[in-house]
């Protein structure tokens, strides 16, 4: 069969397996990323500057056949996410809300430490990455940590950032910790047309970036603004915002109405701030106001 830019890279490594070999020797390492997998041929080329039609070409002119053991080796390992050098990789365990135990630093410090990895990193996300290791120990390192990887990549909900908020901030105006983790129990690692990030914060400072991410939730005297459409990059964004002192029992409805608004709406690829610049934010507050009058 001839692919096509269009085609998802899942489909053209299960249509034939031995495309891999061509992909990595162009620069496409991350083969073996579950969330990397789901891009089109043509978002893999634009991510890692490559000529979309010179990566057409290569995988086409692949004669079928099996995934050699050398590719298999260089595969991404799962939740696992390559580094600079093209040699080792990262993990970051899922640390909901940025909360972590004692028991977890521990567990953490010591699979660092048994695996030689090169360094431990806090990230932006509230997660703690263990950076510089081999691909060969990565599966007995997740075995060891006994923890979930973090959404680190991919088409879907990457982050949700929690704030202390009133429980522990001098500063917090509204509960936060505990609507943090329902958040990111139900959301954290939903597909989703684009990539999505949200931020939660106890007051108007916003320490998790809450104008600046698709999703944010800030706390005031009155209840919990929503905002939505932020976003960083070459292309920053500020968030638009949603609506007003809503209550807690409130956001979850209102957080449901956003994804599946965005979910029906918008083009791969596209974050929710693009399909805001595009459509309008008529749409998108009419149906996140209709969940709170019902």
């Amino acid at each position: 069969m001839k692919f096509t830019l269009e085609m998802k890279l899942k489909d053209i490594m299960a249509a034939n397996p031995k495309t891999v070999e061509a992909m990595q020797e162009l620069g496409l390492h991350c083969l073996g990323c579950p969330f990397s997998v789901n891009e089109t041929l043509l978002n893999a080329a634009q991510m890692h500057k490559l000529d979309p039609e010179k990566l057409l070409e290569a995988v086409n002119s692949v004669e079928q056949g099996e995934m050699s053991e050398a590719a298999k080796a260089k595969a991404q390992p799962k939740g696992a996410i390559l580094q600079m050098d093209k040699k080792t990789f990262a993990i970051a365990p899922h640390i909901p809300a940025g909360v972590a135990t004692p028991e977890i630093l521990r567990k953490i410090a010591d699979v660092a430490e048994k695996y030689n990895a090169a360094a431990i990193k806090v990230t932006s996300a509230q997660r703690i990455a263990i950076v510089g290791l081999k691909p060969e120990v990565i599966p007995a390192a997740w075995d060891d940590l006994g923890m979930d990887p973090g959404h680190a990549i991919g088409l879907c909900v990457r982050s949700v950032k929690v704030c202390p908020g009133m429980t522990f901030c001098k500063r917090g105006l509204q509960e936060t910790l505990g609507i943090g983790m329902e958040v990111d129990k139900r959301y954290h690692g939903m597909s989703l047309p684009a990539k999505f990030k949200i931020g939660i914060a106890g007051c108007p400072n916003k320490c998790t970036d809450s104008m600046n991410v698709d999703l944010g939730i800030m706390g005031t005297s009155k209840g919990y603004h929503v905002y939505v459409g932020g976003n960083g990059g070459v292309k920053p964004r500020r968030g638009d915002l949603l609506l007003e002192n809503l209550q807690s029992d409130q956001l979850i409805p209102v957080i449901d109405a956003v994804m599946e608004y965005f979910k029906e709406n918008a083009k791969p690829q596209e974050r929710l701030g693009r399909l805001i610049d595009r459509v309008g934010l008529e749409g998108l507050q009419e149906a996140a106001q209709d969940v709170v009058n019902a």
